[in-house]
């Protein structure tokens, strides 16, 4: 049913959580899973700092992964996330999206109770992504 589930990760705690539950449906349905970091383009850091961190948050899907005997290909990217995730997801030819629906940046809400931090609040990254993605969307709460 699912030949590539692809799950954003951003190394926070919740993006680990969709990647565990990708992992599941991919066990369940004999998927690869697209593990995707995006490197944000506009950063303070040092490109060579973002990318050792990205590498990181992928081998740590990856290894999981592996020992439930998923294979797993791995997507770091330079990327205006908000912006560039329809593409993204599309490029790795997904079927399925799992994605959390808070990241990292927990400033970036969009809330569908005004000025109220609700259970319907989501990112904007997951926002986006579900209201523009051509695939189911699996958002993890």
């Amino acid at each position: 049913m699912f030949d590539v589930i692809a799950v954003p990760v951003d190394g926070s705690n919740y993006g680990y959580q969709a990647a565990d539950v990708a992992i599941e449906i991919a066990k369940r349905f004999n998927s690869k899973i697209a593990a995707v970091h995006v490197l944000e383009e506009f950063s303070f850091s040092s490109y060579d700092s973002e990318e050792d961190s990205g590498d990181a948050i992928l081998a740590k899907i990856t290894e999981k992964a592996n020992e439930a005997g998923i294979e797993v290909i791995e997507h770091l990217l330079t990327a205006d996330p908000l912006r560039d995730m329809k593409f993204i997801i599309d490029q790795t030819r997904a079927d399925l999206v799992v994605i959390h629906a808070h990241g990292a940046n927990n400033n970036r809400f969009v809330s569908f109770d005004e000025n109220n931090v609700s259970d319907t609040q989501i990112g904007s990254v997951s926002e986006r992504l579900i209201r523009n993605s051509e695939v189911p969307v699996l958002l993890v709460k």
